[in-house]
């Protein structure tokens, strides 16, 4: 598990998330957009049901992708670089 995670990055993406979430610069529509994004994943209603096989949980994914990898891309600038600042540090 360890490798595979190490691989895509996962645990620094989530940490940078995390960071990113809790800093007081980020915007309310980016946090709300971060928890609908959570809420969507777990909810039992979805645009696909997740009884589909595979096509049911492939839009789950792609969110919970689009949210790992492209949420910091809707961070100002000077929220991105204290995220950077502070991953660095520790």
């Amino acid at each position: 598990m360890r490798p595979l995670r190490t691989l895509l990055g996962i645990g620094p993406r989530l940490r940078r998330l995390y960071l990113g979430f809790r800093h007081p610069d980020t915007p309310l529509w980016a946090k709300g957009l971060a928890l609908l994004v959570l809420v969507y994943g777990i909810s039992p209603l979805d645009l696909v049901p997740d009884v589909i096989p595979l096509f049911g949980w492939l839009d789950d994914l792609t969110l919970f992708a689009w949210l790992i990898w492209g949420w910091e891309s809707c961070l100002p600038a000077k929220v991105r670089q204290a995220i950077a600042q502070q991953t660095r540090s520790k």
